[in-house]
């Protein structure tokens, strides 16, 4: 007989990390169901590389590091010792990726390399240079900056840390300054997990958790959403509570306890440090109301919850309950594991849709102009939380952008448009209090603030006037059924 505990008992013994729930295996430990489930995930989507992908993915990278070495040589004074290193972090670090998924690179330079010269001016011109390369552009506003480029069609997210001295491990160099720091937390964090990743149960736990959050579009940092990162906290606070548990059991207790966990009051802490609560980034962005806080585990202790918003968190926090109710049925077996990792059909939860479409005489252009029109909805994210807005509508956004290209007769396209490059983003709406829709809700004072926050950048881009942008809501049957079967 299993004892009841109950779910507001169980969140108080989380508070602190480390702390072990029970050393018991699960009462419904299946090995035949543990054995299964990396099948699933390849039957259900594909998600895994296969060894030819994963060796390409490899020269690739090896290719990548020789071009970045030899452009950090350039700079290499006679007295130092090392020109700088290029290293893997993140997901493909542990093969927890998916085929699709992109590779988080490093690069840690010498201090006489500059972040704004040489890392954001130089490097992708020369980058650019190979015909490898292709939608390459820079996100210089972000947290942690960076350059996000496709290499032979792989995507690749690289940012840059100037240190004083490589060191071995790479995640112990010194960093110069806070944002080499921030960008130096990503490579400490994957050496911090990379000691669970051996374990097998470990492996497939994650995994399954990343398909799912990526199946259900709550996956994605940039959008709002929780990142790589954050979904491997998660994962390793319930194999913290739980190490003996099998691959099953700990995807069952995943869903149980975060779909009841206590967001606004309890952070999810993995290491004990007192210094978490001193350290003043942290002060700063609980001063800020983050609406979740998940730490890293390293120094220096990053938010990586911090671009979530009230409207992505009502997401988010949504499919971790209708996940937790699936997977309780599973246990009862009245369900099978493929429906937990049913993709969300997105197009048809809502009847009225928000489109913002970023358009363009030309493709090149297209691709700064979306890159930059994407890094800034999570600023719209927070503008719609604002006020009665977030009180009388949800809105749910796509963690992903559509191809819209013009098509000759398309009643949807602006009349006579010359801009016949395009790609959209979508946003979900319900109305939630119709009266106060009507009575105090200015939505158009909102896109039109959303729309000053882009104008401001715009000389960051090569031809401005080849660019446009058109916002404006949508019937669902005017979504494009080629949209709509892209998920």
């Amino acid at each position: 007989m299993k004892q009841f505990v109950s779910p507001q008992d169980m969140l108080n013994k989380f508070r602190n990390p480390h702390e072990i729930y029970t050393q018991q295996t699960d009462f419904y430990y299946d090995p035949q169901s543990d054995a299964n489930i990396p099948k699933i995930l390849q039957q259900s989507i594909n998600f895994f590389d296969d060894e030819i992908s994963k060796k390409t993915k490899d020269k690739l990278i090896e290719e990548l590091r020789q071009n970045i070495i030899r452009w950090l040589k350039l700079y290499q004074s006679v007295e130092q010792e090392f020109a700088g290193e290029l290293a893997v972090f993140g997901s493909y670090r542990f093969g927890a990726n998916g085929k699709d998924s992109d590779i988080d690179l490093i690069i840690l330079a010498p201090p006489q390399i500059d972040r704004e010269l040489h890392f954001f001016q130089q490097l992708p011109s020369i980058l650019s240079s190979n015909s490898k390369v292709t939608n390459l552009y820079c996100i210089q506003e972000a947290m942690v900056p960076l350059i996000r480029f496709k290499f032979a069609g792989i995507q690749f997210d690289l940012v840059f840390a100037c240190v004083k001295k490589i060191m071995k491990p790479l995640s112990q160099s010194d960093p110069v300054d806070e944002k080499s720091s921030r960008s130096l937390n990503g490579l400490k964090v994957s050496d911090y997990f990379s000691k669970y990743c051996h374990q097998k149960s470990y492996l497939s736990f994650l995994k399954f958790i990343k398909a799912w959050a990526i199946n259900r579009g709550i996956y994605g940092n940039v959008m709002g959403y929780l990142g790589g990162i954050s979904w491997q906290i998660l994962t390793h606070k319930i194999f913290q509570l739980y190490p003996n548990y099998s691959v099953q059991g700990l995807i069952e207790r995943f869903f149980f306890i975060f779909s009841q966990w206590k967001w606004n009051e309890l952070p999810v802490v993995i290491q004990k440090c007192d210094e978490i609560w001193r350290n003043s980034l942290f002060e700063q962005q609980q001063k800020q109301h983050n609406v979740m806080t998940i730490l890293t585990p390293v120094y220096p202790y990053i938010n990586s919850a911090y671009n979530v918003s009230n409207c992505t968190f009502t997401i988010i926090e949504e499919q971790l309950k209708l996940a937790n109710i699936i997977m309780q049925k599973i246990c009862l077996s009245e369900l099978q594991w493929s429906d937990l990792l049913k993709k969300i059909q997105f197009f048809d939860i809502y009847y009225t849709y928000l489109q913002i479409r970023a358009l363009s005489k030309n493709k090149d252009d297209l691709i700064q102009w979306k890159s930059h029109i994407e890094s800034k909805l999570r600023k719209l994210n927070k503008m719609l939380d604002e006020g009665d807005v977030n009180k009388a509508i949800e809105f749910h956004l796509y963690p992903k952008s559509f191809q819209t290209d013009y098509v000759q007769g398309d009643e949807n396209d602006i009349p006579g448009s010359l801009f016949n490059f395009s790609e959209s983003f979508y946003y979900g709406i319900r109305i939630k209090d119709e009266e106060l829709v009507k009575e105090k809700l200015d939505i158009e004072n909102i896109i039109r603030q959303f729309c000053d926050c882009l104008e401001g950048q715009k000389p960051y881009f090569r031809v401005p006037e080849n660019l446009n942008l058109e916002i404006k809501s949508l019937h669902k049957d005017q979504i494009p059924k080629k949209i709509k079967s892209e998920l």
